[in-house]
């Protein structure tokens, strides 16, 4: 009989000391520091996140409310600095105590997309207007160049209803207006290379959009090839800038500044949300604009914090 007493106490024990490791585990999540990841400098969807997140004040990430600049960098000092889409949505996949952002369209079952001021993104709920973190899918030429056969006729299938059926169908917001009309595939056979260049968070959707045009295109397109080079808005900026063939299309995850419009053809083939990512551990399901603002700059830094 002591010795059933003594078996049961010693595995009562043995659960008691299971639990309490396991509620402390879960507690030590929670204090641990907030692992910022932001994207590199010349993103657009940094360019776009940056001006986005304000205080309460109005001071966005990017500059002070009155549009002045600030003397130095407010960031938080351990600020993790990550190149492309795919490697945020990795650092915050395996990283408990993480929070990163990127395109809606790119978020996957192995992260977490949470909500803001109480509104979940969705292609819905950027065309009302009640998701605040929203930024355009710029698609852009060289102002006064002439396009090669094989970009022109790209170009008018990215303009044309059939890309816009492509946009709605992967969960951004399409731009519908009255210069679209039905892509026509080409009477007699192009060749050529198209090269685009430009945002990696429009990169998934401009593949599905290639895989598309080549579809409607036919026969008469498969002598069309594609080099798709996504390093960043900034670097399809300058690449079709510098464009003296016809042969680049640009692709820009956030609106162009003046500077760069006066010297490029643009039009927005989409609306995108900028959605928070967390990783899928996190008890964290809503944010305020306002607390993103406090956590990438130091202000909160742990997730336990936030009431």
């Amino acid at each position: 009989m002591k010795k059933t007493l003594s078996i049961i106490s010693i595995c009562l024990c043995l659960c008691l000391c299971i639990a309490i490791a396991f509620v402390g585990c879960t507690n030590t999540q929670s204090e641990k520091e907030i692992l910022v990841i932001s994207r590199e400098a010349g993103s657009g969807t940094r360019d776009a996140f940056d001006g986005l997140i304000k205080n309460s004040a109005g001071d966005s990430l990017a500059k002070k409310s009155d549009g002045s600049a600030y003397e130095s960098s407010i960031f938080v000092s351990s600020l993790n600095m990550q190149s492309g889409t795919s490697a945020v949505i990795t650092k915050v996949a395996s990283t408990v105590n993480a929070i990163g952002y990127i395109s809606l369209g790119s978020v996957d079952d192995t992260i977490k997309a949470i909500s803001v001021d109480g509104v979940s993104p969705s292609a819905s709920t950027v065309l009302d207007g009640t998701y605040a973190l929203k930024r355009p899918f710029v698609i852009m030429t060289k102002k006064g160049l002439d396009l090669t056969a094989a970009s022109a006729d790209f170009m008018k299938y990215l303009k044309s209803k059939q890309a816009q059926t492509i946009v709605d169908a992967n969960k951004y917001v399409k731009q519908e207006n009255s210069d679209q009309v039905d892509y026509v595939a080409p009477a007699s056979a192009i060749t050529g290379s198209v090269i685009l260049k430009g945002s990696t968070s429009v990169e998934p959707l401009m593949q599905k959009l290639i895989a598309d045009y080549q579809t409607k295109g036919g026969t008469n397109v498969t002598g069309v090839a594609f080099d798709l080079d996504a390093q960043g808005s900034s670097a399809g900026i300058s690449a079709t800038k510098a464009d003296i063939e016809g042969t680049v299309i640009g692709m820009s995850s956030s609106a162009l500044k003046a500077a760069d419009a006066e010297s490029l053809d643009a039009f927005n083939i989409a609306l995108d949300a900028v959605a928070i990512i967390v990783n899928k551990e996190n008890t964290i399901t809503n944010l305020t604009v306002a607390q993103i603002f406090d956590i990438y700059t130091g202000k909160i830094t742990k997730f336990s914090e936030i009431g």
